[in-house]
């Protein structure tokens, strides 16, 4: 073992039971946490309702929404002038992305083709500026 690792200790005793704890045993008041159960909604949302996911995509959107929140955590902690570890902020933020897409992200194509009119009113406008008003020299 490298000289700056220290052992894991186990303090439980080998007959002892683990208990596993999960967003649902929180007290749910937290920033964190709201952001983390809004975000798990709204992603569950855009899949169509909880009532329609299979047990694999709940779990899938529950870890991109916690890296989520703790992207968002990290961000705020950088915006305010601390100093972050930007290594472990790109993992998580690839490791969201990677969950997303696994779940169902799709890119939406934004359409950037004019309006016929807005395009005509523009190139028209652009060539013909307005006269002056009456009594003012241009």
């Amino acid at each position: 073992m490298p000289a700056d690792k220290a052992p894991i200790e186990n303090d439980n005793a080998a007959d002892a039971k683990v208990k596993l704890r999960s967003l649902a045993d929180l007290d749910g008041r937290t920033l964190a946490a709201r952001t983390a159960k809004a975000l798990i909604a709204e992603l569950a949302s855009d899949m169509g309702g909880v009532d329609r996911l299979s047990a694999a995509e709940r779990a899938l959107i529950h870890r991109a929404a916690l890296a989520g929140a703790m992207a968002d955590d990290m961000e705020a902690t950088w915006l305010s002038g601390r100093p972050i570890d930007v290594a472990a902020y790109t993992t998580l933020v690839n490791a969201q992305r990677r969950l997303l897409a696994t779940v169902g992200l799709k890119r939406q194509p934004h359409d950037v083709t004019p309006d016929l009119d807005d395009y005509v009113a523009r190139k028209t406008s652009s060539a013909f500026p307005p006269p002056p008003p009456p009594g003012k020299a241009p």
